[in-house]
């Protein structure tokens, strides 16, 4: 079975809440399961972070009633195209109560199979104490929490041309969430959390060592300011704990990914639609791996299955 977990479907009522041009690409949904089929896809994963991202702005419960009716509509698809599209929660960590609630409602009783947030909403990430409810009833859902860069990456004023943003600022947004996530001790203090990474984490399959290195000095003032020492461990040991996607289009950054947190952590991702590259394009940058049979069919699905329980 091939499952692609990286796919974004945009309700068409909560469009406004999207990018500031939204892709008609995010609104066909006739067209992905024409991919799949011309791909060999046999499942794919939808879900839309950006909904929240547009609309912190609200009171809380207007946001509450955005995010509730992502999770209807996701929901809905998953019931008119079962067995060919599985959906992702979509939340605000940092809501309290209300949105705990909802998240619960949308894995017990919508059949979501896990969540997608961003690593930091305006000036504060997922290491903030605030997310720590919200993470706390991830580990007890046993859901994956997915991390999703946001649309308006940090220093996005010197991106603006060429689609940096896109092509430069948001893989560096994930990597410092993770990094965050791992230096702040969130993995150190919730064993069982479960983190899947966008787009191969950002670029933090290349920095296990920087990282090491940076916390064996940590008392070496030569080094820069150092924060309270929360692991026990190296960081590259906290960072094979993490689960990535595909999305690259870069078969050696992919081999960089089995390396450095194992074949069983990767799965296939296309970010299709909107990101207008042919699904097949995706599926084939895994099968120009030259991996063996069992490690492939991990990364094309096998992995997915197990940490999304489809």
């Amino acid at each position: 079975m091939i499952i692609d977990i990286h796919s974004h479907i945009v309700d068409p009522s909560l469009s406004k809440y999207m990018a500031t041009e939204p892709n008609p690409n995010a609104f066909n949904v006739s067209w992905l399961l024409d991919q799949q089929q011309e791909a060999g896809v046999d499942l794919t994963v939808i879900n839309h972070p950006s909904v929240v991202e547009r609309t912190l702005e609200k009171s809380p419960a207007a946001l509450l009633k955005v995010v509730q009716a992502y999770d209807e509509f996701v929901a809905g698809l998953t019931q008119t195209h079962k067995g060919r599209l599985a959906a992702l929660a979509v939340t605000y960590p940092f809501g309290g109560e209300p949105f705990l609630k909802e998240l619960e409602r949308s894995v017990k009783h919508l059949g979501l199979k896990g969540v997608m947030v961003n690593p930091r909403y305006v000036n504060e990430f997922l290491d903030s104490p605030r997310a720590v409810p919200f993470l706390e009833l991830a580990c007890e859902l046993d859901i994956p929490v997915y991390i999703h860069p946001p649309m308006e990456a940090i220093g996005a004023e010197h991106m603006r041309e060429f689609r940096l943003v896109e092509m430069v600022g948001r893989p560096c947004e994930t990597t410092l969430g993770l990094a965050r996530l791992i230096y702040y001790g969130v993995l150190e203090r919730l064993p069982k959390l479960k983190i899947v990474a966008a787009h191969l984490g950002g670029g933090i399959m290349m920095l296990p060592g920087r990282l090491n290195y940076g916390y064996e000095g940590k008392y070496d003032i030569s080094f820069g300011v150092w924060g309270p020492d929360y692991l026990k461990t190296t960081p590259s040991e906290y960072l094979k704990r993490v689960y990535v996607d595909t999305v690259s289009f870069h078969p050696p950054a992919v081999r960089c990914a089995i390396d450095t947190v194992g074949v069983d952590h990767v799965m296939l991702g296309s970010d299709f639609p909107p990101v207008p590259m042919p699904l097949k394009s995706s599926v084939d940058t895994v099968k120009a791996l030259g991996l063996s049979a069992a490690d492939e069919a991990k990364v094309l699905g096998g992995n997915a299955a197990r940490v999304f329980k489809i």
